[in-house]
């Protein structure tokens, strides 16, 4: 199995044989790492904002503490339509808006996104190229889209890559 880093897909050169419990496949790589650490003073956003792909960070609670600008730009919504909300709420899944709201419906215990994130909050363990399928309400249609996604523990808070989606959110109306 090829070690590339989850954030700039670059190799990792590794001594740990592939079926250790060590997942350094998913981890980050020291250059990645490094600009984190390089400027502790450096906001969250402005690091995820350098990497290429959408990120978003998930905090425990399941809502988004913050997105960068490539994930703004796939979901059409600026950070005040991001921030502080659930992430059903923030693709527009069909169930976030219902009676209990996001992540306490009963369709909620099968999402594939709440899921991953929820058990590498859990495990610690990352994931990668996970494929989902959520149905989003866009007016008056719902339609199901089809994405990999990859999460990372990263501090408090579990970062979701956008690996693939494909069918691509801003051509699409979420208004009626």
């Amino acid at each position: 199995m090829k070690r590339i880093c989850a954030w700039c897909n670059k190799s990792l050169e590794t001594n740990i044989p592939p079926d250790t419990d060590q997942l350094i496949t998913h981890g980050i790589c020291e250059a990645c790492a490094a600009r984190v650490l390089a400027n502790p003073a450096e906001s969250l956003l402005d690091f995820l904002d350098r990497l290429e792909v959408p990120v978003l960070a998930i905090l425990s609670d399941a809502k988004v503490l913050t997105a960068n600008q490539k994930a703004q730009a796939l979901l059409g919504k600026g950070l005040p339509q991001i921030q502080n909300y659930r992430g059903g709420e923030v693709i527009e899944c069909q169930y976030a808006h219902l009676g209990n709201g996001c992540g306490f419906e009963v369709h909620c215990h099968s999402c594939t996104i709440r899921k991953t994130v929820l058990e590498t909050f859990a495990t610690g363990k990352s994931r990668l190229k996970v494929k989902a399928y959520p149905d989003l309400q866009i007016g008056a249609e719902v339609k199901t889209m089809s994405l990999l996604i990859s999460t990372q523990k990263f501090g408090d808070f579990v970062l979701l890559r956008i690996d693939d989606l494909r069918d691509r959110l801003e051509d699409l109306s979420f208004s009626d």
